[in-house]
């Protein structure tokens, strides 16, 4: 417990718990190589059709037999997934914090909160958020021992085509706690939140996986 505990309040005055309900929510944490070879042994067979068109694929990039794309393909066979512990399957605090300043970084660009002059020394939006707004969990569980199931598509490196496998969550609820010493108003916590909807969190947002609907959002005393 931090020496100071007792003036935590005042150092931290605003407090929230908010809970996400994500639609489907992507694990982006890189599965240890045995335990992800093991995996694919048991879940893959030859006939894979992405398999199949993989080696296709980098038959043509590398100008390479199909032996040879083979076993490159099968190199690039990569397991991406959610952290574990005996509650379950969770993301880091961090991703939520991520979450929020990009959020913020969005609504800013767009307008929908002001870009500079935040605080008393007149800071820019990101550099505010990311100093003056705090996810308190370091664990965010999703309510689940085992993924929903596994998507696999391409992916294109340096080295050449493979296949990326990621774990995935649907219905996910995720409950945190984030503070702040800055009294951010009704709408501009909602500019912030709405604005998050849609930009998701978790991994591979780019592809569609993450968006959530906030659906609690309550002032702690």
């Amino acid at each position: 417990m931090s020496a100071f505990a007792e003036y935590r309040q005042k150092a931290w005055p605003h407090r929230f718990t908010v809970t996400l309900l994500v639609g489907t929510i992507a694990g982006g944490t890189p599965s240890d190589p045995k335990v992800a070879e093991g995996w694919l042994k048991t879940k893959l067979s030859d006939r894979d059709d992405l398999i199949r068109e993989a080696v296709a694929t980098t038959m043509v990039e590398r100008g390479i037999t199909a032996e040879e794309a083979a076993k490159e393909v099968d190199s690039l066979k990569h397991l991406n997934g959610f952290k574990r512990d005996e509650k379950g399957l969770y993301i880091e605090g961090r991703q939520a914090k991520a979450a929020i300043k990009e959020a913020a970084s969005v609504a800013g660009a767009a307008g929908k909160l002001p870009l500079k002059k935040w605080g008393m020394t007149g800071k820019g939006l990101l550099g505010y958020i990311s100093e003056h707004v705090f996810v308190l969990e370091d664990r965010l569980y999703l309510g689940v021992s085992e993924p929903t199931g596994i998507v696999q598509r391409f992916v294109h490196t340096w080295r050449g085509s493979g296949i990326q496998y990621e774990e995935y969550v649907e219905n996910a609820k995720v409950s945190f706690t984030v503070v702040s010493d800055h009294d951010f108003t009704d709408e501009q916590w909602a500019m912030l939140w709405l604005t998050g909807e849609q930009q998701g969190i978790g991994a591979s947002r780019s592809q569609g996986f993450g968006r959530y609907e906030v659906i609690e959002w309550e002032r702690l005393k």
